[in-house]
């Protein structure tokens, strides 16, 4: 009995420890114009209950920050899927070939293992940009389902897309590590009180 009170005490403290809030590294802009591309990274996870992020890049006068919401669907339905643009989708001038349709999908399977048909975007502004190379803004993201990918994009004082992040700095949400340690911990819980029964029959 001892034991066993030990051992949920020692699970619990592991579940506390995975439990606080995962801090998501910086979505960092990068310069961009009407024929150049980022170039792809690795995603940065954002766990749920992460809920800001920084902005680093340029620090240019008169511009905004905005962020582009990709939500993942099952099928063809989405705005955003095979041979469209997101900046069209977005209302977005002048329209830009990073990122396309391939290029999500692919950092999603990477990031998640989904494999969506399409994806809904929508974007919401900021405000005035204020970061800087050195100095990052604070900006809060919205919940979204697992597999939700976030842009960051900087447009000028006339509305034109002037920069947006690489692969590299973008923002994916995923499971939290502690839902993951608890889920695993509960299957090996009744795994081993399948494996004790069996053993006593």
């Amino acid at each position: 009995m001892i034991r066993k009170a030990l051992v949920a005490m020692g699970l619990c403290m592991v579940a506390l420890c995975y439990s606080a809030p995962a801090m998501a590294d910086n979505i960092h802009l990068c310069d961009i114009n009407a024929t150049t591309s980022c170039n792809a990274g690795s995603a940065i996870p954002v766990f749920s209950g992460t809920t800001t992020a920084w902005a680093f890049g340029t620090a240019n006068s008169g511009e905004t920050l905005h962020i582009a919401v990709l939500t993942p669907v099952s099928d063809n339905s989405g705005n955003f899927g095979s041979g469209g643009n997101l900046w069209n989708v977005l209302g977005v001038t002048p329209t830009q070939v990073f990122p396309n349709f391939a290029s999500t999908l692919s950092q999603e399977q990477l990031a998640t293992g989904l494999n969506p048909g399409s994806f809904n975007a929508t974007s919401f502004t900021v405000g005035a940009w204020t970061g800087s190379v050195t100095l990052g803004q604070a900006l809060s993201l919205p919940s979204g389902p697992i597999g939700t990918i976030y842009i960051a994009f900087l447009l000028d004082s006339s509305g034109n897309l002037v920069a947006v992040s690489p692969w590299s700095s973008s923002l994916i949400f995923v499971p939290e590590p502690s839902s993951l340690m608890l889920l695993g911990a509960g299957l090996l819980a009744l795994g081993g009180f399948a494996r004790r029964r069996f053993t006593k029959d």
